[in-house]
């Protein structure tokens, strides 16, 4: 990848596309910080990433892959693993909340995690993170796994949240449709460029981006 330069702002929610092999999760791993970068910076609320500390950085900007970690324990010790991990209270009524609003309301919290399916992980993997408050949220083909209404339920907790909070989000997605409704700003990546739609370009990309780069 290379000339990519962007701004993300609080509210913005970028849906990332592009072909496979092109860097998008590559992307969001430099973002986290669990990739490093050859070149250029990175900074969030105008502080290079280099003047945070990397759990510090970890719960303002959270990384959620599309495959699900689960650790071999149970659903209520990995909703809580998080937090515990960055020594935030666990907020179990919100916990409770996120997973009605998510399809999970009616799962045992005592089972092990690693027996639930794998849409049922990435929907547990998902309320982890959203419970740890970061500023913004890194997303990679995470409803992949899911049905049509499971999706459905998922993005509208994500935009409910996201507003409530002000915090901004980055969503990797393979699904043109998915991309317009979760998405209020547009990046495309291939061949190691950038380029950026409006809404108003109704997200109708030719093979080759003509534009090098973000808007900042």
């Amino acid at each position: 990848m290379e000339q990519i330069s962007a701004n993300v702002m609080p509210k913005d929610r970028i849906a990332i596309l592009g072909p496979s092999g092109q860097g998008k999760s590559t992307l969001l791993r430099m973002l986290s910080t669990l990739e490093s970068m050859d070149g250029g910076s990175l900074s969030l609320h105008g502080r290079q990433v280099a003047s945070w500390g990397p759990s510090e950085w970890r719960k303002k900007v959270c990384y959620v892959p599309q495959q699900p970690v689960m650790l071999p324990i149970t659903v209520a010790d990995n909703l809580a693993l998080v937090s515990k991990l960055h020594q935030r209270n666990f907020d179990k009524s919100l916990a409770l909340s996120l997973m009605e609003q998510v399809g999970l309301g009616d799962l045992s919290w005592s089972q092990k995690a690693a027996d639930l399916s794998g849409g049922q992980k990435q929907r547990v993997q998902l309320v982890r993170s959203m419970l740890l408050g970061a500023d913004i949220l890194l997303l990679d083909e995470v409803t992949s796994a899911l049905d049509a209404h499971s999706k459905q339920a998922v993005e509208d907790t994500l935009m409910n949240w996201l507003e409530e909070r002000e915090a901004g989000l980055i969503w990797v997605t393979h699904e043109m449709e998915q991309a317009k409704r979760v998405g209020n700003r547009f990046w495309y990546l291939n061949r190691g460029l950038l380029a950026e739609s409006v809404p108003e370009d109704s997200l109708e990309w030719t093979d080759t981006p003509s534009v090098e780069g973000g808007r900042g």
